[in-house]
């Protein structure tokens, strides 16, 4: 185990037995759950050990028995865990985008992204490109949970995103490379910010008629069909096992006052959806480590006698869960992070042998200026 990971073991078994006070400097006698604070050491390659997914989200209660190391479709296809992060999180960055600028509902976006990852547990990178399974993603998402989109909106969404990235707008291009991964427009780098915006104000709108619209719209429709057939046309029970479906059932039982703490509990689960927590772990398990988490970043003591409070939702022998959840959602709220800010500004290209529609020297990427 990592440090992270030992010392989390380590103080959900001691709270158990008595309660602490005060904070302690050193993280590995810390008895004081996870919080976002230098001292504790952040263990980034999480995703590779990450045990392998469930079979059902709405199975029964499983104990944290060793499980294996997920062999995910990409990983079969020799893309390494680390890679195969960073393409999830520049996936789903795009659905948190986009559902913005759609005004979709948090329940959409959360939709989104667990057809999103659940896909990419079937398929792997090499066969579909990031953006086009984004895009298909938020336009099926729309109507799983009874909120469409029109087609022309969610293109024109996606495209204006594809600007966004390329430019790397609100990113410090001065202070941040990614080498020889850059795939950005010519002259981002002398652009300020504001320039950038205002390139992207005076461009005009996309024609329904027009050979970019239409390409668009053929990768949008092709991977619909790909995504219904794929998960087979199952998709109505994924809205009710988001983990943010037992936030505030758990709050209120716990008679945490604080609005503050169920707010972030909420971001926490937000940031839930960035990875594939949702395919390997309950909701429940989620939703509890994302409490744990807000209650220690405002100092919230919770019930730990005479069991821990998390056993009355998820059963007993899920501290090894609780921790690795809490130790990937640390990783990815991680600013500093690179591979984070690279899946946030920038514009990652597709891993496909062959070039996607919109990768650089693509027929897209020469008219999207």
């Amino acid at each position: 185990l990592s440090c992270f990971q030992q010392a989390a073991q380590l103080m959900l078994n001691n709270k158990m037995n008595k309660n602490h006070s005060g904070k302690q400097e050193s993280h590995a006698a810390s008895s004081s759950p996870p919080s976002l604070t230098p001292k504790y050491a952040v263990d980034r390659s999480i995703h590779a050990i990450l045990p392998a997914p469930l079979e059902n989200c709405n199975s029964s209660f499983h104990t944290s028995t060793p499980r294996p190391p997920q062999h995910t479709p990409s990983s079969e296809d020799g893309i390494s865990p680390i890679t195969e992060r960073l393409h999830r999180l520049h996936g789903t960055s795009l659905l948190l985008d986009a559902s913005t600028l759609l005004r979709l509902p948090p329940s959409t976006y959360a939709t989104s992204c667990t057809i999103f990852h659940r896909m990419y547990h079937r398929l792997s990178l090499r066969q579909h490109d990031i953006w086009s399974m984004a895009l298909a993603c938020t336009f099926v998402a729309g109507k799983v949970e009874e909120e469409p989109r029109p087609v022309r909106s969610v293109i024109l969404t996606y495209s204006h995103l594809y600007r966004r990235r390329r430019l790397r707008v609100g990113d410090d291009v001065t202070n941040y490379s990614y080498g020889a991964a850059d795939a950005e427009a010519e002259g981002t780098a002398t652009l300020s910010n504001e320039e950038k915006e205002n390139v992207l104000r005076h461009v005009k709108p996309m024609g329904m008629g027009g050979p970019v619209f239409l390409e668009w719209r053929d990768v949008l429709f092709q991977m619909e069909s790909v995504i219904l057939k794929t998960l087979g046309f199952t998709l109505h029970w994924i809205p009710d096992s988001h983990p943010h479906k037992f936030i505030l059932y758990f709050i209120r039982v716990l008679e945490i006052e604080k609005k503050e703490v169920a707010q972030d509990a909420w971001n926490y689960c937000n940031d839930s959806c960035r990875i594939d927590l949702c395919v390997r772990y309950e909701p429940e398990v989620i939703a509890c480590t994302a409490i744990l988490l807000a209650c220690s970043d405002h100092n919230v003591e919770l019930p730990h006698i005479p069991r821990p409070w998390w056993e009355t939702f998820i059963g007993s022998s899920r501290n090894m869960d609780l921790s690795n959840v809490s130790n990937a959602l640390l990783a990815v709220v991680d600013e500093k992070d690179l591979d984070n800010r690279r899946a946030k500004y920038a514009f990652v290209p597709s891993l496909l042998e062959e070039p996607s529609f919109n990768d650089p020297d693509s027929y897209i990427w020469s008219v999207a200026d």
